[in-house]
């Protein structure tokens, strides 16, 4: 994982340029995680924390300890630990969040902006055992680890271990006589296409082949790496161009700085020309080798180039992995393994010994090699004394999270500047309040509004399911409404704007409804994006005021959100019960699913509970959800009352498909129960849609900075539909 960090807005973006908003890990793997600084804190010491929700004193996960590479800061990042199992529970995943820390050598400290984090459970060994805490040390367990690869069996065996060189080159084989037009091939990394020494992680350096033509190829052509993630593929490596190729040329494709690769990975090799890398199939001279699944075939890329798919390319590879120890020819561990602690510290003894008798070395035969066996265990004592004073100076990192760096400068897990609140500021102004870059801030608020659009109560589209009038004379482009004693109706709320964002394609990627409710049991329910639904007016609370039309064709890429209100607090649980369903269609199952998240409301310390301390539900996406989608949005409500979590997360959302001439959010409904003796009043007010910029909502990361997540659960079913349908609204 490379990340490029801007040293002025602590922004952190992919190599390519991309915002960094979401990593997704499994749990097990041991990920390469490397750093780059750009402008004035390129000297700074990076750390990474990962923890539950921003401001959290507890790490789940830590990276420390990176080494500088040219202009890069390498380390890894093992995802297994003890904080991280008691995290994920018995959930299939955990969402968590990460910050990059910059420490300067004069002990200032500078966060990133925040990342989200997914964990996935997958499948893992049955004898799996995460290490038992976050590692504070890992020097002892280093040496350790060394000295458990050479337990006393093989010692008295006589097995002697090795270094082993970190480069090799692998080879497809001798050619047929025949050459095809071959424009990329797909593979399993590892699989015997390709033979030679070819340990579990590598990083590929170059691709050697052979082409032919009728004629020369006088553009400049590069070769493109893909690989398949959560079922779908990402370029993960784009080669130094090759120009002028002529009939018989080998060439040479270079990959600087390498890229990383895994046994079992399934990969795609395209040959791109030019600088727009458009797919282009080159004479290649190849293997004769018969098309299998997952071989050959490349069918999964947008504009997949052509290929045979029964004869795999003549290639040379090159690559480089990390020194480590072999044993008859057998590699045991990188150094690189060991450095991370995953799986070698778990199972080092049995590997060992597993590995000493899969070389077939008998008792009786080695028993001559004593000597060997005593030069082994100085030199693997060497090893751990080596490894041990090259991890000396990682900073240690407590199970509070708290880190320690040389000179006895501390690091408070929980870092933040100014409360979680960053303000660009000059260099060497200071940091009180009366010193902020005033001007700076009223640009940012200019614009934010200019993008904003703000939408009105339309009294012609606004209706109830028992004759309610409304009122228009409070507040201008407001309405209010009486809720009579001992009544439970529905009332409608429909938006309308002079400013629809809706031709050319829609750019809405969330709203702000403001909503006045009174402290009666109630349910808000809006649907977001593009589909057919049917209303169900006066229903209780638990039914659907809003269901799709399933019967109804065409578009299917909006959803439906609900969000059912007990104004009564829940003694025991400490809160109020806030109940979210998101009703939407699966294009991958074909089927309409509904996702049901239970949230508990913190105390308001004020006279009003919920949901009359709410004023604001907030729907936000970061970014367009696409058809078929993982969460991109989450659903927040505003509250008042005496409380340091006025914004709270309900439930995050998938999303929705925005790119579509549509007017996405235009009005919701609300449903009350008033068993009062009393009449009470509510109001429809002035509503804001927020519209994204370059496919980035800011609206998104300004919610999410401010939350405090109140989840408690969430479960996924296929959705039913309980009632026939009455009347359907587009």
């Amino acid at each position: 994982m490379e990340l490029v960090i801007d040293g002025r807005t602590m922004a952190l973006r992919w190599p390519s340029g991309v915002p960094v908003t979401d990593v997704s890990l499994v749990l097990g793997d041991t990920v390469p995680v490397r750093i780059r600084v750009e402008h004035a804190l390129d000297n700074c010491t990076p750390a990474l924390a990962v923890k539950q929700t921003i401001g959290s004193p507890d790490l789940i996960m830590t990276v420390t300890g990176f080494a500088r590479k040219d202009d890069w800061q390498e380390a890894s990042w093992v995802v297994n630990t003890a904080p991280l199992q008691e995290a994920l529970d018995s959930a299939d995943s955990v969402a968590l969040v990460a910050e990059v820390v910059l420490v300067a050598p004069d002990g200032a400290q500078h966060t990133s902006r925040p990342i989200r984090v997914t964990v996935r459970r997958d499948i893992l060994p049955a004898n799996y055992a995460p290490p038992a805490e976050v590692l504070a040390d890992w020097s002892e367990l280093v040496a350790d680890a060394l000295a458990a690869q050479l337990p006393d069996a093989l010692k008295e065996a006589g097995v002697e271990l090795e270094a082993v060189t970190g480069q090799s080159t692998l080879s497809s084989g001798t050619a047929a006589d025949t050459w095809t037009i071959v424009g990329g091939y797909a593979m399993t990394w590892g699989d015997e296409i390709l033979a030679g020494h070819l340990p579990d992680s590598c990083r590929l350096k170059s691709i050697s082949t052979v082409y032919f033509f009728t004629n020369p190829a006088l553009n400049q052509y590069c070769l493109r790496i893909w690989k398949l993630t959560d079922g779908a593929y990402s370029l993960i490596g784009t080669s130094a161009y090759v120009s002028d190729l002529s009939s018989g040329q080998t060439a040479t494709w270079v990959f600087t700085p390498g890229v990383p690769l895994t046994r079992g990975d399934v990969i795609i090799i395209q040959v791109c020309e030019g600088i727009e890398m458009t797919p282009y199939a080159l004479g290649m001279h190849a293997v004769l080798t018969p098309s299998v699944p997952g071989r050959g075939l490349v069918t999964e890329v947008a504009n997949p180039p052509a290929v045979n798919g029964t004869m795999a390319p003549m290639m040379t590879v090159v690559v480089d992995y990390d020194d480590g120890i072999t044993l008859g020819g057998m590699e045991l561990a990188t150094a690189r393994q060991l450095d991370s602690l995953g799986r070698d510290v778990r199972q080092s003894s049995a590997t060992a010994e597993a590995a000493a008798r899969t070389t077939g070395q008998s008792a009786a035969a080695a028993s001559t090699a004593a000597d060997n066996a005593a030069t082994s265990a100085t030199s693997a004592a060497n090893s751990a004394t080596a490894a041990a004073n090259a991890l000396a100076a990682m900073p240690q990192v407590d199970a509070s999270g708290n880190m320690t760096l040389a000179g006895g400068l501390t690091a408070a897990g929980a870092v933040n500047a100014n409360g979680g609140v960053n303000i660009p500021l000059t260099v060497g102004a200071a940091t009180d309040t009366s010193a902020v870059n005033r001007l700076y801030a009223a640009g940012l608020a200019a614009v934010t509004d200019a993008f904003s659009v703000r939408c009105y109560p339309l009294p012609a589209d606004c209706s109830s399911s028992n004759g309610t009038v409304f009122k228009t004379d409070k507040e201008p482009n407001s309405l209010y409404f009486n809720v009579p004693p001992n009544s439970a109706f529905t009332v409608k709320c429909g938006l309308v704007t002079n400013a629809r964002p809706m031709h050319n394609y829609s750019s809405i990627r969330g709203w702000v409804a403001p909503v006045r409710l009174p402290a009666v049991s109630a349910k808000f329910t809006a649907r977001f994006g593009q589909m057919t639904t049917v209303v169900r007016m006066g229903r209780d609370r638990d039914a659907f005021t809003l269901v799709p039309d399933q019967a109804a064709g065409g578009y299917r890429i909006g959803e439906i959100i609900d969000i059912t209100f007990d104004h009564v607090r829940d003694a025991d649980a400490g809160g109020y019960h806030i109940r979210v369903r998101e009703i939407y269609y699966s294009n991958a199952e074909q089927k309409w699913k509904m996702k049901t998240t239970q949230a508990l409301a913190p105390e308001t310390s004020s006279n009003n509970g919920y949901p009359v301390c709410v004023y604001a539900v907030v729907y936000e996406q970061y970014q367009d959800g696409g058809y078929d989608t993982e969460d991109k949005g989450a659903l927040w409500l505003l509250h008042g009352g005496n409380s340091s979590r006025g914004c709270v997360k309900i439930a995050t959302v998938r999303g929705v498909h925005c790119f579509e001439s549509i007017y996405p959010f235009s009005g919701y409904y609300l449903d009350m129960e008033n068993a009062n003796s009393w009449a009470l009043a509510g109001a429809f007010l002035p509503a804001t849609m927020h519209l994204h910029c370059n496919n980035v909502n800011p609206a998104y990361y300004g919610f999410s900075s401010m939350e405090s997540n109140i989840i408690v659960s969430e479960a996924v079913e296929d959705f039913v539909d309980p009632e026939a349908e009455t009347t359907t609204e587009d």
